[in-house]
């Protein structure tokens, strides 16, 4: 990265330790449950960073080896030694936030470059918050977000979605009070590198959304689905370009659809079978937020909802889920109109993902995918019953090989917690384990 600083004897401060790991050019993945296609910072150019530096570690992490260390030519995040120019996989534990960051479940989260911004949340007492703060795999380290008069209203539920080069913000939009009876329709953007915030613009044509899909697109922040406070599923997509809002057609929108497989390739976003009323669909919808148009594609795997959704780089995979009969166990992915059926693995059980609540799937690297947590048994019908898993596994679409991941190392279950993948490292923090809020969180790389 080209960044010419401006020194005046003070210190480097965590923000330019953050800005380091924006590289232009690259794509990170992406996250709130993992937006594949985000694209990353650009070159901060010219800066002048002065002030005092943050205290913003958590501790307990050792120091990351710096390039050409011990014979390696790589440098590796905290907690991973290089051995033979490769960084260690495997989980390792994240220290804990500063005292100001409290547990916290419900959370809006966002890869940002190699880092992770998380905001807002319910504590353990049932309060909503306002708070947040951003997490560096690269040190195991946490820099608080600013609290000033731009900030959201606190709230849980919420979806956060990165801007990207140029601009390098995170939009942060939608979500519920406390109770989850007041469902908003406003929320925030925060400037990476100015650190602070300033309101969205009010519009009316925008839905009240909890929890949607949200995305950015190249131009415009996109937020789909997600439900009101009734609880029902939202129809279509409300889109930001930074200056002012637009809602997606109506024209050959699936319509009262949840619960679907989704995934975002950087320019469209899937959707397969979900529900409609009482329903179970095997529909897969298309579509392209630049032009504003749906399409509706072949069948998929069959009618499901709640599968797991991802984009590998070239297909679209749909695996797992619920249909009349129990948790399913077996996926396919679609390369143009065509399907094609993925091996079944041995390594991992049936499961589904709970709605925000567990379950997280992700392009690992070209032509794998992983998919982690998820709900493995039914209690009932409800999407918030259930055993959640604590392991996961990748599979290699091309070969059609899966490969087993240990479970995480606490072992905690992380429900309604974050599961961000970075481009490097998944990082899984915070939510309830046995109905009581965690700050455990824990990193896996391949």
């Amino acid at each position: 990265m080209a960044l010419a600083l401006l020194l005046t004897g003070c210190p480097l401060t965590d923000h330019y330790q953050l800005l380091q790991e924006l590289p232009a050019g690259e794509d990170h993945g992406g996250s709130s449950g993992s937006h594949a296609g985000e694209r990353s910072v650009s070159d901060a150019g010219e800066s002048s960073l002065g002030g005092a530096p943050s205290s913003a570690s958590g501790g307990g992490g050792s120091p990351a080896p710096t390039a050409g260390s011990s014979g390696c030519a790589k440098a590796c995040n905290a907690g991973r030694s290089c051995l033979s120019n490769r960084c260690e996989g495997g989980w390792v534990r994240m220290a804990s936030p500063p005292l100001t960051i409290a547990a916290r479940s419900k959370s809006a989260s966002v890869a940002i470059g190699k880092s992770v911004f998380i905001w807002g949340g319910l504590d353990n007492n049932g309060v909503a918050l306002g708070n947040g703060a951003i997490y560096q795999p690269s040190t195991d380290s946490w820099k608080p977000l600013p609290m000033d008069p731009g900030s959201p209203p606190a709230r849980i539920m919420a979806t956060a979605v990165w801007t990207g080069n140029p601009s390098n913000k995170v939009i942060v939009y939608g979500g519920t009070d406390a109770t989850g009876s007041n469902v908003f329709h406003d929320g925030a953007v925060y400037d990476i590198l100015g650190n602070s915030w300033a309101p969205l613009p009010p519009s009316p044509s925008t839905s009240r959304r909890s929890a949607p899909f949200g995305y950015w697109d190249g131009s415009r922040a996109v937020f789909f689905g997600g439900l009101n406070a009734m609880p029902a599923v939202v129809i279509g997509a409300d889109r930001f370009d930074l200056q002012k809002w637009s809602t997606s057609t109506t024209s050959g929108d699936p319509g009262l659809l949840g619960f679907s497989a989704i995934a975002f390739d950087g320019t469209v976003m899937y959707l397969q079978g979900g529900v409609i009323g009482s329903t179970r669909q095997d529909k897969v919808y298309a579509y392209t937020s630049s032009t504003d148009k749906w399409a509706t594609l072949s069948q998929g795997p069959s009618a499901r909802t709640g599968a797991f959704g991802a984009w590998d780089g070239t297909q679209f995979l749909v695996w797992g889920g619920q249909d009349g009969f129990g948790l399913c166990g077996d996926g396919k992915t679609m390369s143009g109109m065509a399907w094609s059926d993925m091996s079944s693995p041995s390594t991992l059980s049936a499961r589904r993902i709970g709605f925000r609540r567990s379950g997280w799937a992700f392009q690992v690297s070209p032509g794998v995918i992983g998919i982690f947590g998820g709900q493995t048994s039914i209690d009932d019908a409800s999407i918030t019953s259930g055993t959640l898993a604590t392991d996961g596994a990748t599979y290699a679409v091309q070969t059609g090989e899966w490969s087993a991941n240990s479970e995480w190392t606490s072992r905690e279950s992380h429900e309604y917690g974050i599961g961000v993948w970075t481009g490097e490292e998944f990082v899984l923090w915070g939510g309830r384990d046995q109905n009581v809020s965690t700050l455990t969180g824990e990193r896996w790389a391949p």
